[in-house]
């Protein structure tokens, strides 16, 4: 994301908004000590990798103003969650010079802003069904296909069968993220999703 930093520089110059408002912290997080709670950074994630986001921890110690992300790529569901959740704005790279001004004149005025793709990415998850959402239990409690299929009384082509839309719904693609993804409480998922009513 290196490259677009001059444009990025003097959009923010044009629109008032460089340095007062806002500080690039750019592809290697650094945040000057000084930075107040009136700036709002801007960082450079790819798609809001795990690691990326494991940084934001430290970041927020360092900078107390808002964050915007600006995103080289669409992420995964996982990903996306941590966009809505985690940071005060963010900015696909491929809208950069449309959106980027009106994001962060709206974080700046206190509101929380996203593009409509990644916000779509958690909203319209489908729903599990009763059986998914058994096997995915049985996946969170460390059970293997052929164990989940012997409790069930199902064959393991079955099993994979279930896992395979499960995944599929939930963004992930093996057994470990999706439990990680059920247990994170800050993925707005958790155990809940695995509920079965009576009805079901």
């Amino acid at each position: 994301m290196a490259s677009s930093l001059p444009t990025l520089n003097l959009l923010l110059d044009r629109a008032g908004l460089w340095p007062r408002a806002v500080k690039l912290l750019g592809d290697q997080v650094h945040v000057d000590a000084s930075h107040g709670p009136d700036v709002i950074g801007v960082v450079g994630w790819t798609r809001a990798t795990r690691s990326e986001v494991a940084e934001l921890d430290e970041l927020r110690v360092r900078h107390p103003g808002p964050i915007v992300a600006l995103l080289a790529e669409l992420p995964e569901t996982r990903g996306a969650r941590s966009v809505n959740a985690l940071v005060d704005g963010a900015v696909l790279a491929c809208d950069f010079r449309r959106a980027l001004l009106p994001t962060l004149c709206a974080v700046a005025s206190g509101q929380c802003v996203v593009p409509s793709a990644v916000r779509r990415l958690v909203l319209c998850r489908p729903p599990l069904s009763p059986r998914e959402r058994q096997v995915l239990a049985m996946v969170v409690m460390d059970f293997s296909n052929a164990e989940i299929a012997r409790k069930l009384v199902v064959t393991e082509s079955n099993v994979k069968s279930h896992l395979t839309s499960a995944f599929s719904k939930l963004g992930v693609n093996s057994r470990n993220a999706a439990a990680e993804l059920i247990l994170d409480d800050e993925s707005g998922l958790g155990p809940g999703i695995l509920r079965i009513s009576p009805e079901e």
